[in-house]
């Protein structure tokens, strides 16, 4: 059974899309065999494709970029300074 799908993440603004992609851009170098990873950027919205030949690898795929997205996330949060606050304190 072959399994396809895309995955696609709008983020605030296209800085914040290009620093997930320069994260994610890493893991995704090599893939197991039999399975198929592009990823590309428009603007600020990342778009995944996963081709697999079975449905186990293709889950966990999807399921890696949506953990990481998630953590880039958090991270970028969590660096950002509160109102009243700047970076440099």
């Amino acid at each position: 059974m072959r399994v396809r799908g895309q995955l696609t993440v709008a983020c605030r603004n296209v800085d914040l899309a290009r620093r997930l992609e320069e994260v994610l851009a890493p893991d995704n170098v090599s893939v197991p065999r039999g399975q198929r990873f592009a990823m590309s950027r428009t603007g600020g919205t990342l778009i995944f494709l996963v081709d697999s030949d079975t449905l186990p690898p293709f889950v966990s795929t999807v399921l890696s970029i949506l953990t990481d997205a998630s953590l880039f996330q958090e991270v970028w949060l969590l660096s950002r300074p509160t109102e009243g606050q700047d970076r440099k304190s």
